[in-house]
């Protein structure tokens, strides 16, 4: 009879750990979603996008091999395009996208929030996520900007992991870009 009462409590008891053993290896494989922050502007007049032309200051804020460049880019233009944006020269454009990947250099984060004369402090003063415990960087995030053409200051900023291993190969690394980027520009702010 003794051992019908521990059999009886210890199976309820290993379906309780297993389930939660489940749950807490999910928690730690699952991707961390972006974090957006955004100031006052009117996104849903956007309708056209560009990018800063190599040799801006923005461009020159980040040492980025080209065939790192070009698939960021790629993967903004594929993502922005379905959601019916157009891209445009960029003196006619609504917004100019931007990019950053978190390097152990910070001077280049700097350099790069200068470029886009973006300010963490203003925009906590401004924006809907007053306090928000997830507006940090982090090394290995991809950062997207939107700034405003006339004002030359970035209004959304997204940030995402990418989570690159060494043992990536270039189609593992693109996809993960186009994963990240995808789920950034999906959660655009439409009023």
């Amino acid at each position: 009879m003794f051992k019908k009462f521990i059999t009886a409590i210890v199976s309820p008891i290993k379906l309780i750990f297993t389930c939660l053993l489940v749950v807490s290896l999910y928690g730690c494989n699952s991707v961390k979603n972006s974090v957006i922050y955004y100031n006052n502007f009117d996104f849903s007049q956007v309708k056209t996008y560009s990018f800063y032309r190599s040799g801006s200051v923005f461009f020159d804020s980040q040492n980025l091999p080209h065939a790192q460049r070009s698939s960021i880019e790629l993967a903004i233009e594929k993502s922005l395009d379905a959601q019916g944006f157009h891209y445009s020269e960029l003196d006619s454009a609504d917004i100019i996208v931007t990019y950053h990947l978190v390097k152990k250099q910070p001077k280049e984060y700097l350099n790069y929030n200068k470029a886009v004369l973006f300010c963490a402090p203003c925009l906590r003063a401004n924006a809907w996520q007053k306090n928000n415990i997830d507006w940090r960087v982090y090394q290995g995030g991809l950062i997207i900007d939107l700034v405003d053409p006339k004002r030359k200051r970035s209004v959304w900023r997204s940030i995402y992991p990418l989570q690159f291993k060494v043992k990536d190969n270039s189609q593992e690394l693109n996809e993960k870009v186009m994963a990240a980027v995808d789920n950034m520009l999906t959660q655009y702010p439409r009023k």
